[in-house]
């Protein structure tokens, strides 16, 4: 290889990175550590995108077809420029307000929901609670003759529980420091909730200001990426942009309609069963149902503490049909619709959910489904064109 000026740029740049990425690996914690206290700082901005992201679906809809722009375009040619600035002065105006009502109502159509959900949920949970504070009495009852019963049928316990020695002071020693324990985790918890209620508010009004200037916010993103990359390199990585935006919104679009469907199964399936909240806890199904995979376990657990106060034989049979739902939820109808709706094979959904919920958790599952179809996307696009540069396309397709 002849060693020019072009070649030893490309050299530099090489080792350059090669060092770089050695000092990153040999330093990698203190490196993730700065990135952890990165990503709180920056954290009600990246909430404020994705409450902007979710939002803007609800926003273009009422734009587009609630507040439909009715207005007839007139001969411009014949006005004067003074009219003309004063119509475009009015129609920016009509944009603004329609802009504002539409942000409006898709805040309040996301409170709506999670608020019809919430009153067929909290009611039922007050009311098991009531129902355990009552009942009480009659559960200490049968826990005392149990305990009875028990002594009576095996005396070598009573002999055993009489001979028990309590050190009170190393008792009450224990609970002095469990005490201190728990008032400074309670503040610590008080603390990140302000914290957390702060961020929120936050993020919520750094998504409002993005709605509100969308347009122009995309025309200042297109300006710095091709000022500062060829046109070529900045084409591709626009679309991609509008790839992975397609991606995440045709991804929340499929989560929602499985949401639907589990939580329709699950309540029908409880009537049918005669298991009691059938409703509550379709709807709280449902709304766990965001979280891939195991949200219906959740759903499940939480409605499993409803049943038992009533009907623990119900609550058993709950939950072996809360397991079977589960199962064809994650192995067909989770795979199928939102795979099918992000355009990824349901093999490829199970290993996303898979290696994002191990890497981060709930949040890895929820965003590893339409990042990695988007690199798949990618992938096939690159493998095709390859394949077209070889002449070896047509062959694939026959072999299909």
């Amino acid at each position: 290889m002849k060693l020019d000026k072009e070649n030893t740029k490309q050299i530099m740049k090489i080792v350059v990175v090669a060092i770089l990425l050695l000092v990153a690996l040999i330093n990698i914690q203190p490196l993730w550590n700065m990135f952890a206290v990165f990503i709180g700082i920056v954290s009600p901005f990246i909430w404020g995108l994705a409450i902007a992201f979710i939002l803007n679906i609800f926003m273009t809809f009422y734009e587009n077809k609630v507040f439909k722009n009715g207005n007839a375009r007139g001969n411009t040619s014949k006005v004067n420029k003074v009219k003309e600035s004063k119509r475009n002065a009015k129609n920016k105006k009509k944009k603004g307000a329609k802009r504002t009502f539409s942000i409006l109502l898709s805040i309040l159509t996301i409170i709506a929901v999670i608020a019809i959900i919430m009153v067929l949920i909290i009611p039922q949970f007050i009311d098991v609670i009531s129902n355990l504070i009552k009942n009480i009495p009659s559960y200490l009852e049968n826990l005392k003759n149990f305990g009875i019963s028990i002594t009576e049928q095996y005396p070598q316990i009573n002999s055993y529980i009489q001979n028990i020695h309590i050190d009170t002071v190393a008792l009450r020693d224990g609970i002095m420091n469990i005490s201190k324990d728990v008032l400074s985790v309670t503040i610590n918890q008080v603390s990140s909730l302000i914290s957390n209620i702060v961020n929120f508010f936050i993020a919520i009004v750094f998504a409002v200001y993005i709605l509100a200037n969308k347009e122009e916010l995309k025309i200042q993103a297109k300006k710095f990426i091709y000022a500062r990359l060829n046109k070529e390199n900045a084409d591709y990585v626009l679309k991609v942009s509008r790839l992975a935006r397609d991606c995440f919104r045709n991804f929340l679009t499929g989560q929602a309609k499985e949401a639907v469907i589990l939580g329709v199964l699950c309540a029908v399936g409880m009537l049918i069963l005669q298991i009691p909240y059938a409703g509550p806890i379709g709807a709280l199904t449902a709304l766990t149902a965001f979280i891939p995979i195991v949200g219906a376990f959740i759903g499940g657990f939480i409605g499993a503490i409803l049943i038992v106060a009533v009907d623990p034989i119900k609550a058993i049979i709950f939950i072996v049909f809360i397991i079977v739902l589960q199962q064809i939820e994650g192995n067909l109808i989770y795979p199928h619709i939102v795979g099918k709706n992000i355009g990824l094979p349901s093999m490829w959904v199970l290993v996303a959910i898979t290696i994002g919920g191990s890497l981060f958790g709930i949040i890895g599952m929820i965003v590893g489904l339409p990042i990695l179809s988007v690199i798949y996307a990618i992938l096939m696009e690159n493998t095709n064109k390859k394949l077209e540069e070889k002449q070896l396309i047509q062959k694939f397709v026959t072999e299909d």
